[in-house]
């Protein structure tokens, strides 16, 4: 029996996390996960020895103002790694904490596994030599970044998008708008305010504002997409102060969301792949502490915020990153997204383009399995 530390700090990572972990469970290679993670971890066996919403963080200052905190948690993670004499450790994006945890993870002789490479091709590239130094092997998903591991000689494997074989509809949009008691006429609009508590927090009131806005002029229901590692009462509370009628829906059933939505407005993350991927046109925000943003300004290399933009390497969908980020600038894009066709399936072919640009024939977590049977056991 394998002891293998897997830290999975957001949704996302818990759900590539738990295919891997699945695909361990189906095999005869035993091992047992401990770590970092959230409840659908725990129903698969992990030993939670930190609950991920312990590690809801965002931004330069919110870091620093928590280092404290972390490292108590990272220390925890290292005494659990110690104990258990951990055979490997999977580390799975989160980079700010993840690579930190990487070098006392390799000073304990422990091996490092990190899914998900950190975006050091749209800011801070010197992150690369902390991966070369303390990273035993990197997962990346993206197919431009196999470039840049090559050239930096950094052992590693391309895996795709985790996402392409995970969204799955279960609910036509007729059967999920009627369960969902949505009248004939009513545009329905997806809120993704984020996953992390100070991303709600800065994003979601004004969201909301922009509602007030669009709901004057467009018959419009409106579903919050809500984080499964953020309280329900965060977001009553910010619903309530609002005065604004919405919906809330939890991560199980968000691929039939997306599915039954006319737009969505989205936080920028992993979220807008989803959304890209489902076919659903979709308006891009995002807002940090003041002093965050000023402090990571200067080591941005892009000039595009959007993973979709990125990819697509122009401007599909809009974006309101900042002071940009007010609910006039939303109201209209949405509204524009809600009223005109021709947008709205402009983006949609825009779209189309993605799925095979990040698909390959086996899934992402079968790629990853494999690899890390040959890392963990030795087998060739």
């Amino acid at each position: 029996m394998k002891n293998i530390l897997i830290i999975a700090a957001e949704n996302s990572a818990e759900n590539y996390g738990s295919k891997i972990i699945e695909k361990f469970g189906q095999s005869d290679h035993k091992i047992s996960f401990f770590g970092a993670g959230g409840d659908e971890l725990r129903e698969r066996g992990v030993e939670l020895i930190v609950h991920n919403s312990e590690l809801s963080i965002v931004g330069i200052v919110e870091v620093l103002s928590s280092i404290l905190r972390l490292k108590k948690i990272m220390d925890k993670i290292i005494d659990s790694c110690k104990k258990k004499k951990a055979d490997g450790a999977i580390l799975i994006d989160y980079p700010d904490f993840n690579l930190r945890l990487a070098k006392k993870l390799r000073k304990a002789g422990i091996p490092v596994y990190y899914y998900i490479s950190p975006t050091i091709w749209a800011w801070r590239y010197s992150r690369i030599r902390i991966i070369r130094k303390y990273v035993d092997h990197m997962f990346i998903i993206f197919p431009f970044e196999q470039e840049i591991y090559n050239r930096e000689k950094i052992p590693f494997t391309y895996t795709g998008h985790p996402l392409i074989p995970s969204i799955l509809i279960e609910k036509n949009k007729a059967l999920f708008r009627k369960e969902s008691k949505i009248r004939d006429g009513e545009k329905v609009l997806s809120l993704l305010p984020g996953s992390r508590l100070s991303e709600i927090e800065s994003l979601l009131p004004e969201m909301l504002n922009a509602i007030k806005i669009l709901r004057s002029e467009i018959k419009l229901r409106v579903i919050i997409l809500k984080a499964d590692n953020i309280n329900n009462d965060i977001f009553e509370r910010i619903i309530d102060s609002s005065g604004i009628e919405v919906d809330i829906i939890n991560q199980k059933n968000r691929y039939d969301l997306f599915n039954a939505s006319d737009a969505a407005l989205a936080s920028c993350g992993t979220s807008n792949l989803e959304l890209a991927i489902c076919g659903l046109p979709f308006v891009a925000v995002y807002k940090v502490n003041k002093l965050s943003y000023l402090l990571g300004r200067g080591f941005l290399k892009i000039s595009l915020y959007s993973i979709v933009n990125i990819l697509l390497k122009k401007k599909v969908v809009s974006e309101f990153i900042q002071d940009d980020f007010t609910a006039k600038n939303c109201a209209e894009a949405v509204a524009i997204l809600l009223k005109n066709n021709k947008e709205a399936d402009s983006q949609k072919r825009e779209f189309q383009g993605l799925k095979t640009m990040l698909s390959l024939k086996s899934s992402p977590s079968e790629i990853i399995f494999d690899k890390l049977v040959s890392l963990i056991f030795g087998n060739k």
